[in-house]
């Protein structure tokens, strides 16, 4: 159908150009001769110009453009114009302002004009001027709408801001801007990562929305993991866009994002030391542990938390300060044992805690604290080292007494 109308404004155009009217002398006739431009997009409010033409032999005057009602483009303002005069063969250029709705299909789109006038001359026979009234008359002008699908990355966010390495279900927002004039339908957006980068769930490098209209955004949410060991720098990554354009086109885009892991403090725990060095139940010691970080950057305000089983009581806060990139301090503990602690490893964990800037990081890890069969100062230790010495007091006392007795015979 809409061909079919843009056939017939053609024709009409080419009829009021070429073709006069056999009674063009005695009848002045209105008609558009030009329409500029006539090339829309969806979504568009555009100037116009309409040449308007008397195409004929009478001067015409009082002349009304009465703009009618058209389906996915209209007039904006009045939908009525008025021209004083147009003398015979004379034209007037006229501006309007024309909008098409957003996301209309393409196609070719009529507003039909009904075309009221009054016909002014010289009567010879009469010898004098006259007025004459002319039917209503309908032309039309027909406009091309044709819209495009223009989708880009707008923006990448991530949360944490900083992406870490050894992190897990790090967020990361695309916002995919569709600056075109028709929507964008069906939209699937796909991530590929690559090492250091990793799946962090099944199917969170992938995200749909039915569609982008014209001149709007979406975001799409993701979630990756970050290998252990992943250096500081910018990555990039592969992100596809799929989606259904104009005419029920399938689309497919290939686009890039970049990734950046930013350095900061890490941590290795060495080897745990008590004192005593053999932890046995119902025992006081205190445990020391080293920290030293091995990241690539300072870490600010540092402090060990120990979490341990219910057997172990006492202070498991320490705080260490600031530790420089390769330095090692002493995280130190003063527990004791249950009277109930039966010998075995012990795996605990230490967690660190530390300032990067403005943001608060922490990491856990674990070592083994071991306690040995036996007891520590209890009562039955001490009942037999007391025996032990009253025994010991005893002997000495019978050989003091025989020895002086001796010496009294001699």
């Amino acid at each position: 159908m809409r061909q079919i109308i843009l056939l017939i404004a053609a024709l009409i155009f080419l009829t009021a150009v070429w073709i006069a009217p056999v009674n063009a002398a005695a009848d002045a006739k209105i008609v558009i001769t030009k329409v500029t431009p006539t090339e829309l997009a969806p979504g568009d409010i555009k100037e116009v110009t309409l040449t308007v033409k008397n195409q004929g032999g009478r001067e015409a005057r009082h002349i009304t453009l009465n703009f009618e009602s058209a389906e996915g483009i209209s007039l904006i303002g009045s939908s009525t114009v008025h021209i004083a005069s147009l003398s015979e063969w004379g034209s007037k250029e006229v501006p309007i302002t024309i909008k098409a709705e957003d996301e209309i299909p393409d196609g070719a789109y009529a507003i039909p004009i009904q075309v009221t006038f009054d016909q002014h001359y010289f009567n010879v026979s009469g010898g004098q001027h006259e007025t004459a009234g002319r039917p209503q008359t309908e032309i039309m002008i027909v406009f091309n709408v044709e819209g495009t699908t223009t989708l880009e990355v707008a923006d990448v966010e991530t949360n944490p801001p900083e992406l870490r390495e050894d992190s897990e279900n790090n967020n990361v927002t695309v916002l995919i801007d569709n600056s075109g004039t028709a929507k964008a339908r069906s939209v699937t957006v796909r991530i590929d990562p690559a090492s250091p980068f990793t799946e962090a769930y099944s199917g969170s490098t992938s995200d749909f929305t039915d569609e982008i209209p014209a001149r709007k955004s979406h975001r799409f949410v993701f979630a990756l993991d970050i290998e252990d060991g992943a250096k500081e720098g910018s990555y990039t990554i592969l992100l596809t866009i799929d989606y259904i354009g104009e005419e029920d086109q399938k689309i497919s885009l290939d686009k890039r994002i970049t990734l950046k892991i930013g350095s900061q403090a890490d941590f290795r725990v060495g080897e745990a030391t008590t004192n005593p060095a053999a932890i046995t139940r119902g025992a006081e010691f205190r445990i020391n542990v080293p920290v030293k970080n091995k990241g690539n950057k300072d870490a600010e305000s540092v402090k060990a938390i120990l979490k341990t089983k219910s057997y172990f009581t006492g202070t498991k806060t320490d705080y260490l300060g600031d530790i420089e990139q390769g330095s090692k301090k002493i995280a130190t503990f003063e527990l004791e044992a249950d009277r109930d602690t039966i010998a075995d490893n012990y795996e605990t964990d230490i967690k660190i805690i530390w300032l990067d800037g403005d943001e608060r990081l922490e990491t856990t890890k674990s070592f083994a604290l071991v306690v040995v069969s036996g007891e520590g100062s209890n009562t039955g230790i001490m009942a037999i080292a007391a025996v032990a010495f009253i025994l010991i007091v005893v002997i000495i006392g019978v050989f003091i007494y025989f020895k002086r007795k001796k010496r009294k015979g001699e």
